[in-house]
């Protein structure tokens, strides 16, 4: 068992050492302002910019910084309309608060309120999955003790269902109210 963990720990090292944001080959043929225009349309933090510049040193290749910014502030002026903020939380996407001042505040709010009914509904759909497995362990119990350990569970899962449903009740109508 210690071994496997070991193995595990030492390919997830592995694996994220891996991780580039960009290919030699990509940093060759890089389009700076269509690079920073994709990133800003998607939301991305200036972080990734410096995880550019490090991965295309490595290929000996220059990132064209103006021109990078440029693209990305006008990716940035279409992600941060107010109306994406919704469809962003609701598809439990993450938001790295690149908007601008003026309008972050609002834009988080409308993003947490709809990142709290996409928690919901994911935590909705984990229970009636758990709740499926309970009754399938209760079908197959082969002695009246564990029908009585799946009955208890079915019950507590049931309650937690009953709040499950409160809190994306509650949810969705916080959402509806900002519409």
């Amino acid at each position: 068992m210690k071994f496997t963990r070991l193995l595990v720990v030492f390919l997830a090292c592995g694996w994220l050492a891996s991780c580039t944001t960009m290919s030699a080959d990509e940093c060759r043929a890089a389009n700076w302002s269509d690079v920073g225009l994709r990133d800003g349309l998607e939301g991305k933090t200036l972080s990734l910019l410096n995880d550019r510049v490090k991965d295309c040193a490595e290929a000996r290749v220059t990132v064209d910084t103006p021109r990078y910014l440029q693209g990305r502030e006008q990716g940035l002026l279409q992600f941060c309309r107010i109306e994406n903020a919704v469809p962003l939380g609701l598809n439990g996407k993450s938001y790295q608060g690149v908007c601008p001042p003026a309008i972050d505040p609002e834009f988080r709010h409308r993003y947490q309120t709809a990142r709290d009914v996409f928690s919901a509904r994911t935590d909705l759909r984990s229970l009636e999955s758990r709740r499926a497995t309970a009754e399938e362990r209760l079908r197959n119990a082969g002695n009246d003790d564990e029908r009585r350990r799946a009955r208890d569970e079915l019950r507590e899962l049931d309650l937690d269902m009953v709040r499950a449903r409160d809190r994306l009740r509650d949810t969705e109508r916080a959402l509806s109210r900002m519409r």
